[in-house]
């Protein structure tokens, strides 16, 4: 808790975020109709439902053959789909502009981080499955 309160200071001193003046002089009714609140919410289900699924295969030593790991994974899939319908047809000012994905540069960045989160984090269950045994044990 100590570390949230002290980014939120962080934050609210150092980050100043000039808007447009067509933006900044809305009023805040208009500027809350902005927020894409269902490409928000497929977004998250999206990586709520894959977590859950990954993590009840891990943790709970569910086959990857369980109906639920199954049900979760295949939700998490069409809700990405939903996602990119939304962000792409729906939502005036998207969570992610599908402009992003379609650029070399940016989508280079997010499948370096992505692949990188996933070697760490198969590292990480990795020593946790079998720890690490010396040689010289019989």
């Amino acid at each position: 808790m100590p570390i949230l309160l002290f980014s939120l200071i962080l934050v609210t001193a150092k980050v100043n975020i000039k808007l447009p003046a067509e933006i900044e002089n809305q009023p805040i009714r208009a500027k809350l109709q902005r927020i894409d609140g269902l490409g928000s919410l497929t977004l998250v289900l999206t990586v709520g439902c894959l977590l859950l699924g990954l993590s009840l295969k891990s943790t709970e030593e569910l086959p990857w053959s369980h109906p639920i790991v199954w049900g979760l994974l295949v939700a998490s899939v069409v809700w990405c789909v939903l996602f990119v319908i939304v962000e792409s047809y729906v939502a005036p000012y998207p969570v992610m502009p599908m402009r992003l994905v379609k650029q070399r540069t940016p989508l280079a960045v997010s499948l370096s981080n992505f692949f990188g989160s996933v070697a760490a984090f198969s590292m990480v269950c990795a020593h946790a499955i079998a720890p690490s045994t010396s040689v010289a044990d019989p």
